[in-house]
């Protein structure tokens, strides 16, 4: 009965670390073509890096003066499952061009 109360504790505090991080979260670009960004996705604090691009991005190759950002594995895979929710359930995201005109 121990060890439930310990799985259950460890995985409510998981979930509020998420729901914390979610909190201070933005829509970041997802998904980059030849002719800019074709999706965003929400990005809970300390996901994106806004300084760094993906490794061998094309776009970033060709576009050297715009900061088109990253996004952080090691955060991806820590909270995947969750984050995976969110993107899916809570935060579908807008469109590109919506999303131009709100920021």
């Amino acid at each position: 009965m121990k060890v439930l109360r310990v799985i259950v504790a460890l995985f409510m505090l998981y979930t509020l670390s998420y729901g914390v991080l979610s909190l201070c979260g933005r829509y970041q670009p997802l998904i980059i073509g030849a002719y800019g960004v074709k999706e965003y996705a929400w990005a809970p604090a300390g996901f994106y890096d806004a300084e760094h691009h993906w490794p061998h991005s094309v776009y970033a190759a060709h576009h050297p003066e715009e900061k088109i950002g990253g996004w952080r594995m090691y955060m991806m895979w820590s909270f995947g499952p969750l984050w995976w929710l969110d993107y899916h359930y809570i935060h579908s995201g807008p469109s590109p061009a919506v999303l131009k005109y709100l920021q």
